[in-house]
């Protein structure tokens, strides 16, 4: 009988397949092992792959499609209403399957590697954002405690750093002094430019 659809359950070490037929009866739900999933896919009759929009689902949708599959990824929140029973990787292939075969199943393409850069260039860029907030508000925030206010905006925190740190008028202690130089030229002040992404 042919298959209607394949799904895949990603892991580590071992992936889950699961075949379905178009009455939407599993006739296939097998683990096989990284080194194998490739061979046993070439057995099965041709059929859209489905796999969960997860960190491996892009490198081997990839890979799948330059063999000729057909791959479709399914955003997880589409498969978890169809989960029966225990989560394990037996019962997230079939969920897998049977989201893909609902007539509202919305899937999302296959990103490109270019498409991985610039959504991973975004990521650094956003950690590297919140992680300078934070160090704004902690640099601020201690000199506060000697009397001393700031601006937020860092453009002009760094101009007026070095200057607090030249006047000696400030009730500033030298240990003061030290760990306010320190935390304004920390690299999260100077590594966000670096990430520009292009259009």
């Amino acid at each position: 009988m042919n298959n209607s659809v394949i799904s895949i359950d990603l892991a580590k070490n071992s992936f889950q397949i699961c075949a379905l037929n178009s009455h939407h009866k599993v006739i296939f739900n097998k683990k096989v092992t990284r080194k194998k999933l490739i061979s046993e896919l070439q057995q099965l009759s041709p059929a859209p792959i489905i796999m969960e929009a997860c960190y491996s689902a892009n490198p081997w949708g990839r890979k799948l499609q330059e063999l000729g599959f057909d791959v479709k990824l399914i955003p997880p929140y589409q498969v978890k209403p169809f989960l029966v029973g225990n989560k394990n990787d037996h019962n997230d292939a079939v969920a897998i399957a049977e989201a893909s075969l609902r007539p509202k199943a919305r899937f999302v393409p296959v990103k490109t590697l270019e498409q991985q850069d610039v959504q991973s260039l975004q990521r650094i860029r956003e950690r590297l954002v919140k992680s300078r907030i934070a160090l704004i508000n902690q640099l601020r925030g201690l000199l506060s405690e000697y009397g001393i206010v700031v601006e937020k905006l860092p453009q002009k925190l760094k101009t007026k750093i070095p200057l607090i740190l030249e006047d000696d008028s400030l009730s500033l202690t030298t240990i003061a002094r030290q760990f306010s130089k320190r935390q304004s030229n920390c690299r999260y002040f100077k590594a966000i430019g670096q990430y520009k992404i292009s259009n």
